[in-house]
């Protein structure tokens, strides 16, 4: 695909952006039932640069969690343009919607982490080994990636008896904590959380508020959905407020 001249032309002249989305629009069509269209995102831009967090707030329904999966990719876009910077590609970056499945997956692999509610259970595989996949998939030592998934996991409060398990038959607090670990330890430089902290106690939602501000600070551009209002205010720079398709969303400046 050939990049916009003016999405190439804006991560050239600006060295810390790392994600555009320009007027990004989601409608899913329900086949089962006469092919109804639901229109879940409606024309929602956003610009993030290194060392942001961008937290997204609105009502049910305005289309949070859809705005991030359409940014990583899981979801395809209906209208409008993402763009990620990929310095490997031509533009320095990399527009979402049309790329090759194999440039997502890169882009997945080197620059863009994701963290949803919930995590994806892989059956006999152990906790530490779930964690240590992210590094061990670009190139990391498996002792390195272990010691340092065992360290993170330690950090989380995970207890080390539960490292050797595979996790189906955790806690949902204790699931959630080996999906922050995998998603945090690759260090990757764009991070997309859907309410990471969910399922957490006070204790707990205050280790990954840290890790999130400590990601922030390398230089990291987040944006997370965080219904807990202490971590909001913990983590955000600024907050983008969605509202149900067919009115706009506004931009809020974190002190």
């Amino acid at each position: 695909m050939t990049p916009d001249p003016s999405i190439a032309r804006a991560f050239g002249e600006r060295p810390a952006l790392m994600l555009r989305a320009e007027d990004v629009r989601k409608t899913f069509t329900l086949h089962g039932q006469g092919g109804i269209g639901i229109e879940a995102l409606a024309g929602v831009s956003l610009d993030v640069e290194r060392g942001e967090c961008v937290v997204l707030v609105g009502p049910s329904g305005a289309g949070k969690s859809t705005f991030l999966r359409c940014l990583y990719g899981n979801y395809l876009a209906s209208g409008g343009s993402i763009a990620i910077r990929d310095d490997a590609a031509l533009g320095q970056h990399l527009e979402i919607t049309g790329a090759e499945p194999h440039d997502v997956l890169r882009l997945r692999r080197n620059v863009v982490g994701y963290v949803s509610q919930f995590l994806r259970v892989i059956p006999r595989v152990s906790t530490i080994d779930i964690v240590a996949a992210p590094l061990v998939s670009r190139g990391v030592d498996e002792d390195e990636a272990r010691d340092r998934a065992a360290a993170l996991l330690a950090r989380l409060n995970v207890p080390q008896r539960l490292w050797p398990l595979a996790p189906a038959t955790f806690s949902g607090g204790e699931q959630q904590r080996v999906n922050i670990a995998r998603g945090l330890i690759a260090q990757h430089r764009v991070l997309l959380l859907d309410e990471p902290t969910a399922s957490l106690d006070a204790e707990n939602r205050a280790v990954v508020a840290s890790l999130i501000v400590e990601a922030r600070e390398r230089g990291a551009a987040i944006v997370g959905v965080f219904h807990d209002e202490d971590t909001r205010g913990r983590v955000a720079t600024r907050v983008l407020t969605l509202t149900a398709p067919h009115a706009s969303a506004s931009v809020t400046e974190m002190a």
